[in-house]
């Protein structure tokens, strides 16, 4: 926003370029070198998706329980009209590009109207595209976060029945009653909502139960190693043991990279003075990278040149048609997001003081420091930065 100065959890940031490189990483090497033991280890960079939905649901849970804490209610509508221009518009522009392509070759008759309601993570097979799937659990996500907060927050005792239902889910998936008749399953939104679950149980303590929050903080580095430690094991796993161990589950996924989140958060070293401009610079262009790399796989794959090469063009081709997307649709939708939908809609600030020039940016996860107005000390300062 004009005339604020905006700091951002650097580390968050370099999370999410990380968690769209694995993503990356993982088709790049299914398509040129499937088979190869480089292949198979760095299948584990389709764990990237989970990391994405941790942070996804921290960041937002984050945002929720604070503008809940501080005005008594959420602006579910709001909240959706900020996220539907933040996701949709790149999204439909691929699928309209993608449909527009059937019909010159005449195959509209594949186009399947449950992609316009982000369904397709439902149907048994996905004919274009696949990634998408997750796309759709975040939109789901959206849809369930913001009213379960605001019932949550209007009537108590709801808590409980909320937290009852969720535990049931996870018992389900616990005592194996979603069992995967087809990979299909896995991308169903009820059976991995765990790791969208486990960011907002995180935001949770971190704004509500900071004792608990800072005891979590302390052991988040011993945490987090750990949690590399288990990701090199499952890529040992994939290549020398040939799976001799189990994969460690969505639940156990969700788990590794929510130890990465607390660590980021943990103290100002990480939150501020660790940071990539590279990095950043790939978070920034993440989602429409997300959205476009597999097209330029299948682009280069038709080169008539050895894989190795193919590899390199693939993601050179990704990096350039996401920066065409960035740039002529996210980017512009984003700016008129903050015209329609402001971030900082609540003045005068219910606390008092200089409304929102010094409070916490409820969409998009920073602290916003006005210049001209002093922020407001708080005792437990938001989370801020990465993922919008």
């Amino acid at each position: 926003m004009e005339g604020e100065e905006v700091a951002r959890n650097h580390s968050l940031d370099i999370l999410r370029g990380v968690a769209i490189l694995m993503v990356l990483a993982t088709h790049l090497a299914n398509s040129f070198a499937r088979g190869t033991p480089l292949a198979d280890a760095l299948s584990v960079g389709g764990r990237g998706v989970d990391l994405f939905f941790v942070l996804s649901g921290w960041l937002l849970g984050s945002q929720l329980f604070r503008e809940a804490n501080l005005t008594g209610t959420v602006a579910v509508r709001h909240f959706w009209a900020r996220r539907w221009l933040r996701t949709m518009p790149a999204y439909y522009a691929v699928l309209f590009a993608t449909f527009a392509q059937f019909v010159v070759q005449g195959k509209s008759d594949r186009f399947d109207w449950r992609y316009l309601l982000f369904l397709q993570n439902y149907l048994p097979e996905r004919p274009f595209l696949g990634v998408t799937w997750s796309l759709c659990v975040e939109e789901h996500f959206y849809l369930l976060i913001a009213p379960a907060v605001w019932i949550g927050y209007r009537f108590r005792r709801a808590v409980a029945v909320l937290a009852v239902v969720v535990l049931a889910l996870i018992v389900a998936h616990v005592a194996g009653f979603y069992t995967h008749r087809s990979d299909y399953h896995i991308t169903e939104t009820h059976v991995i909502f765990e790791q969208c679950g486990l960011g907002v149980l995180l935001a949770w303590l971190a704004v509500n139960r900071p004792r608990t929050w800072l005891a979590l903080c302390r052991t988040s580095l011993q945490l987090a190693v750990l949690g590399l430690v288990l990701i090199g094991v499952a890529a040992v796993n994939r290549t020398v043991w040939a799976w001799w161990l189990p994969d460690w589950g969505t639940g156990g996924w969700a788990v590794i990279f929510g130890s990465w989140i607390v660590l980021a958060n943990s103290s100002p070293f990480w939150r501020d003075r660790v940071r990539s401009r590279l990095l950043a610079f790939v978070a920034s262009r993440a989602y429409s990278l997300y959205l476009v790399h597999i097209e330029a796989i299948t682009l280069a794959k038709k080169l008539p040149l050895p894989a190795e090469v193919q590899a390199v063009a693939a993601f050179v081709l990704a990096f350039a048609m996401a920066e065409v997307l960035y740039r002529f649709v996210e980017r512009p939708f984003n700016r008129l997001r903050e015209r329609w939908t402001p971030s900082s809609r609540l003045s005068p600030s219910p606390l008092g003081g200089e409304g929102w020039g010094g409070g916490y940016e409820f969409a998009t996860g920073r602290e916003s420091v006005s210049p001209s107005a002093p922020p407001t000390p708080h005792p437990n300062p938001p989370p801020q930065g990465g993922r919008e």
